[in-house]
């Protein structure tokens, strides 16, 4: 044992060096000056655990475990430390109830170190910076343990409180409706308690009696939102280990919004989203069979609810004075209608099931509410509906190509038509009058800014082309001046224009979603274009953006896909009269 030196060893030098020593496996050194800082601080726990645990590896190290398998080594490690939690916070319970807080808020310290997602731990710190009147810890520990537990009023409660007294009563009132909502019906003295603490709040706070109401249905659907993902997550676990084969257990996962959560997380439109976004989703979708022959919705009715086909198939089809003509066959898996939720307006075809179909149907209105109060849903929500909205986009320009003989033209043609040049330049335009152009679409000031430093502006000469069908793409592009034909080369008919963009629109957006080549071609139209290059860093600091600015910007992005698809299903109804009747269902 070495000598104690005459001045006072500094307790942390000692600590560090001793763990220095543990790191390189030289235990007897480690617990030697451990023991040395015991004698400076020998009520510190956390020193005796520290020798503990090295008395214990020194034994592993002299048995020789090094054959063991590591992954039940880690398990064992695991159990250990959960179960040496338990005993720490019993030990600060027992210290709690003699009144010795600071011994008890140690204990619970290393226990939080040994299982740092145990609640109780939390629980009972919080209890005690509570009475030692430490709201702003109370308040961190509390969150923590409701974290770790949602369903713990007595948490919940007593965050109220804590809140109250920090005078943050937004959040004293979330607490104390998430106590009363988790309040069992038989406690009705507690309950008179907790309204007349809301009553208090609402006070506090200036609110009318909607508000509330708004709040206590907004804390509901979040704990019903966590209750149904562990029911969830326990038939998952059910079924992996071979438990859910009961009619029980088939009857229970088959229940509502459980069953929709899960068939919802296969589509591929949401696969992207957490497991408490597809529940938030599940809220808002219901379940509808349609007989063979059946119109799901009606070509000009308006309305924003859209659909997935589950089960079946549906025709999207266009009525016209001249007969009824087909835009597409939809299969299983397949989102349809989302045009008239992004953006509202007539519907541009008949949705007709042509077999027995089963369709899951997502209340627009509710929809859009949900997206609009919580922004991160919201951004998740239309990024798969701006993906969904792009495919079919690019689908449909492909069925221009169905119309017409597929024969070669003449070599000369071809090459005729590659060699028109671009005819391009860098230019550049002051980020004020930018800002200007770009206001006029009504972005917020942070997208605004993004785009006015991060991109790049060009100029092309009138009939040059931006890019061609088939070309790799990299950006995508904001008119700022002058116009840009979109157009596609068909086979035996030529190029057929399908819009013109003018100042404001958006294109080109489609190869930086799903990374194929370019579908249609883009040319200066009509006198020379200035446009602004977006490229795919860009369009992603924008999404990084907070998420009120995100949402906004993609729900500009669906706006400008969804107007364009209902112009190109235009255009194709007009070709599809020209072409005449045929065995025209194009599957999608």
């Amino acid at each position: 044992m070495p000598e104690r030196p005459t001045g006072p060893p500094d307790l942390e030098e000692l600590v560090a060096l001793a763990r220095r020593f543990a790191d390189r496996k030289r235990f007897d050194e480690a617990i030697e000056l451990f023991q040395l800082a015991l004698r400076l601080e020998p009520q510190d726990l956390g020193l005796r655990l520290a020798v503990a645990r090295l008395r214990k590896l020194k034994r592993a190290q002299t048995r020789g475990t090094g054959d063991r398998d590591p992954v039940e080594a880690v398990r064992d490690e695991l159990r250990r430390a959960s179960i040496d939690a338990a005993h720490f916070v019993g030990l600060a319970w027992l210290y709690a109830e003699k009144g010795e807080e600071f011994r008890a808020l140690e204990c619970l310290e290393i226990a939080r170190a040994k299982d740092p997602i145990s609640p109780a731990a939390y629980k009972l710190a919080g209890r005690l910076h509570h009475h030692l009147q430490d709201f702003d810890a109370a308040a961190d520990q509390l969150r923590k343990a409701l974290r770790f537990n949602p369903f713990d009023r007595e948490s919940a409660e007593l965050l109220g409180q804590v809140e109250y007294e920090r005078r943050q009563y937004a959040e004293a009132m979330s607490a104390t409706i998430d106590a009363f909502l988790l309040l069992p019906s038989t406690e009705e003295e507690r309950a008179i308690r907790l309204r007349r603490r809301i009553r208090t709040l609402r006070h506090l706070l200036g609110w009318q009696s909607a508000q509330v109401v708004s709040s206590l249905r907004e804390r509901e659907e979040v704990l019903h939102i966590a209750f149904d993902r562990l029911q969830w997550r326990r038939e998952r676990f059910r079924g992996a280990e071979g438990l859910a084969d009961s009619p029980s257990a088939q009857a229970e996962s088959a229940q509502g919004r459980l069953s929709i959560a899960a068939r919802l997380r296969r589509c591929e439109t949401w696969s992207h989203l957490t497991d408490e976004q597809i529940f938030k989703l599940s809220s808002v979708v219901g379940e509808e069979t349609a007989e063979a022959g059946s119109l799901i919705f009606a070509s000009a009715s308006t309305g924003t609810d859209f659909y997935l086909l589950e089960e079946g198939e549906v025709d999207i089809q266009r009525p016209t004075p001249y007969g009824t003509f087909p835009l597409a066959v939809l299969k299983p898996g397949s989102v349809f209608g989302e045009v008239g939720f992004v953006a509202p307006g007539p519907r541009t075809g008949d949705a007709l099931a042509s077999r027995a179909s089963r369709v899951l149907r997502f209340d627009g209105a509710r929809l859009a509410e949900q997206a609009q109060h919580w922004s991160e849903y919201g951004v998740q929500i239309y990024w798969g509906l701006w993906h969904s909205l792009a495919g079919k986009l690019r689908a449909t320009n492909e069925q221009l190509k169905t119309f017409f003989s597929s024969d070669k033209q003449p070599e000369n043609f071809l090459r005729l038509r590659r060699a028109r040049e671009t005819v391009s330049g860098i230019i550049e335009i002051p980020s004020e009058e930018k800002l200007r152009m770009l206001r006029e679409q009504g972005l917020s000031g942070k997208e605004l800014t993004t785009l006015a430093n991060f991109s790049r502006e060009l100029r092309f000469e009138p009939g040059s082309a931006l890019f061609e069908e088939g070309d790799e793409g990299h950006e995508m592009y904001v008119v700022l001046e002058g116009k840009v034909l979109i157009s596609k080369y068909i086979p035996g008919a030529g190029e057929e224009a399908l819009a013109i963009l003018e100042r404001g629109d958006f294109f080109g957006e489609m190869t930086l979603i799903d990374g194929e080549p370019r579908s249609a071609d883009a040319r200066a139209h009509e006198g020379p274009v200035t446009v602004l290059a977006l490229d795919q860093g860009t369009i992603q600091e924008m999404l990084a953006l907070d998420p009120e600015a995100s949402l906004e910007f993609l729900k500009l992005l669906c706006r400008l896909v969804a107007k364009r698809l209902r112009e190109i299903d235009e255009k194709v109804t007009t070709w599809r009269i020209f072409v005449g009747p045929g065995d025209e269902r194009v599957p999608v």
